[in-house]
């Protein structure tokens, strides 16, 4: 029986959508796992019964973290927030990190964790690192590669992948600033910004800056990421069996 990934998505506060990327919903199946968009509520008891029903977590790109979720005031280049989002998110990981359940985060997915794991985040990586925004945020088509990263020698990420470095496409503007005692920084661009990290008491969590899921289909190195989520997915299903 195929393990089940639950994909936090995006929240269009206008209209009332959760919406999440096929591209997303394609690599988890491709990887032999059956991901289910979320919906974001904020009753924790309800999250711990949605939870009982997942082997893992995908949590997918979107918009910016609330400052104040790492203790910062917002600067005026920081974008537009979701608190509902943010509320949801920060309680399903802590709930899920509890049951020690696999989580991958994707590009914001990756800043949420680092922001509720104790890290700290650029707001703006242009006004704050003084790296121009077109170097992060590509234009179409976001399935070509436009820097690489290089991974940490034997960390998690080039086991994964079976690669020391990874060609990565790139749309962004905020990113990890500090990973904090709680994070292990599995791989960075040349210019130093954060890319990829791993839980450093927690084998089965890690993220990726970048978004490997508009890649996955042309690239083995992206899609072995999602093969790892579910591969800890069954894993984790086996022994809560």
């Amino acid at each position: 029986m195929a393990v089940v990934i639950g994909v936090s998505g995006s929240h269009n506060v206008t209209d009332r959508q959760i919406f999440v990327r096929e591209n997303y919903m394609d690599s988890v199946l491709r990887a032999g796992g059956i991901p289910v968009l979320l919906p974001e509520v904020e009753d924790e008891d309800t999250i711990e019964q949605m939870l009982d029903s997942l082997d893992g977590i995908l949590l997918a790109g979107g918009g910016d973290v609330n400052p104040a979720r790492y203790g910062e005031e917002t600067l005026p280049a920081c974008g537009e927030v979701d608190e509902k989002r943010d509320t949801f998110e920060f309680k399903l990981v802590a709930q899920a990190m509890k049951r020690r359940m696999p989580i991958f985060g994707i590009c914001r997915g990756s800043q949420v964790l680092a922001a509720a794991m104790g890290g700290t985040l650029f707001q703006d990586i242009e006004s704050q690192k003084g790296i121009p925004a077109e170097h992060h945020s590509q234009k179409p088509p976001y399935g070509e590669a436009v820097h690489r990263v290089c991974l940490k020698s034997g960390g998690l990420f080039e086991r994964i992948t079976g690669v020391k470095e990874v060609q990565a496409n790139s749309m962004h503007h905020q990113a990890v600033k500090d990973a904090g005692p709680n994070l292990v920084v599995e791989g960075t661009a040349e210019d130093g910004v954060i890319e990829a990290f791993s839980a450093r008491e927690c084998d089965n969590v890690f993220a990726v800056q970048f978004h490997p899921e508009y890649l996955s289909d042309h690239d083995e190195a992206a899609q072995k990421m999602f093969n790892h989520l579910v591969s800890l997915a069954e894993i984790y299903h086996q022994k809560k069996a």
